[in-house]
């Protein structure tokens, strides 16, 4: 097979060696995608890399997707009118998890004795497929069987035996791997329950946000209308009616609100645009920092949210955030502290913290400062990695046993 390394994130060449005892821990990351042709996959994937090159020496980070043949015949059977649909039966068929795991197989091959460990990324694949090569660990937000359970995603387009074939894939690839990373608790969670890994080989580490340096801290003037900010290319599954509802409830106590809405999908009819403004999802950093620099609170009231790296983004902008007590949000806000939740599709609640954030300037600004500060200190890349640190050093104590 061809080998495609991603220099984009490879950081042999910036990091300061200098700095590190002389012998230091070889990784080698394996992922689907990041060829650059997303211009989400800096966003997605650099910064974590670079920080994985502060801490250890990064032997490569391959792309394990599909190439050539291969990549138009998984294209041509999985293709659907719905370009959406189409993306994830793309990603998200046995057919290609087959074929990239065989592709990660040849990658270890290929570099053999130059590595230590095998980081891989997400679990569209199976780093050990048929031959066990190197110790690997996973590193993911979210699964197969969470994604299958949500009403509002195209996320999982794999039904009946297929659905249980890849879920089986899937619990394989965890079984292998030496120790698996989550985002957040309540993924964690599901791997252990619903997938039967022990929990000791499975470490909540968070996620990073994707600044870097972090932004200065904006100048609010309290004295303008309040803006609303919410960014979700899924309208439905990120809540975004849920959001109008809401701000319409919400406008009858602050008139002069504003809601800018950023999201890929059309708005339905029979919703109230009024003090809305509609913009294009783009994938601009600097327009989107923008948004973050002029809006008051952020409001993502997920149906379905595997993390939260918009949250992040706008604690780093000082944004306090309204969200959902549901699946990790409360892992990324703090109730009360850094942002505040509502329940679950209660329309009548979210409006309510709208509304005292839009009406008390000094909450607004008390809990914005807050979260820039949790994020701050909890949700860097180089604290993900600190914290993988750990786990990381006691594999490679003791190839022979798991966790």
């Amino acid at each position: 097979m061809h080998l495609t390394q991603l220099t984009n994130f490879s950081l042999t060449n910036s990091t300061d060696f200098a700095s590190f005892p002389e012998v230091r821990t070889r990784i080698l990351g394996l992922l689907t995608g990041g060829r650059g042709k997303d211009p989400a996959d800096e966003t997605k994937y650099g910064l974590f890399f670079q920080a994985l090159g502060r801490h250890y020496q990064m032997v490569g980070t391959y792309d394990v997707s599909l190439r050539g043949l291969e990549y138009l015949w998984n294209g041509l059977v999985n293709f659907d009118l719905n370009k959406r649909l189409w993306k994830e039966r793309y990603y998200k068929n046995l057919y290609a998890f087959a074929k990239r795991s065989r592709n990660a197989v040849s990658i270890q091959k290929h570099l053999l004795g130059q590595v230590d460990l095998v980081l891989q990324l997400g679990v569209l694949f199976d780093a050990h497929w048929d031959e066990t090569w190197m110790p690997n660990v996973i590193y993911t937000d979210y699964t197969a069987q969470l994604s299958a359970n949500s009403a509002y995603s195209l996320r999982s387009p794999l039904k009946g035996k297929k659905l249980v074939k890849w879920l089986d894939y899937e619990a394989k690839a965890y079984r292998h791997a030496v120790h698996i990373f989550s985002r957040s608790e309540f993924v964690r969670q599901n791997i252990i329950h619903y997938y039967g890994i022990p929990a000791s080989r499975v470490s909540v580490v968070g996620g990073g946000v994707n600044f870097d340096p972090f932004p200065a801290l904006p100048h609010r003037d309290p004295s303008k209308p309040p803006v609303l900010l919410f960014i979700g290319s899924e309208f439905t599954r990120k809540g975004g009616d849920l959001l109008l509802r809401a701000f319409e409830i919400a406008r009858h106590r602050v008139p002069n609100a504003r809601l800018r809405l950023l999201t890929r999908d059309p708005i339905p009819p029979g919703f109230s645009l009024e003090n809305v403004e509609v913009l294009p999802f783009v994938w601009d950093r600097a327009m989107i920092c923008q948004l973050y620099t002029e809006a008051d609170v952020f409001v993502l009231p997920s149906r379905q949210e595997t993390w939260g790296d918009v949250i992040l983004e706008a604690a780093a902008y000082a944004l306090p955030s309204i969200g959902v007590s549901k699946e990790g949000m409360g892992e990324v806000i703090r109730d009360g502290e850094t942002g505040l939740l509502a329940p679950p599709e209660n329309i009548d609640a979210l409006a309510a913290k709208i509304m005292s954030l839009l009406e008390n300037i000094d909450l607004r600004l008390r809990l914005g400062c807050a979260a820039r500060i949790y994020t701050q200190s909890n949700f860097t890349w180089d604290k993900v990695v600190e914290r993988m640190n750990s786990v990381i050093e006691l594999v490679l104590s003791n190839k022979e046993e798991r966790l």
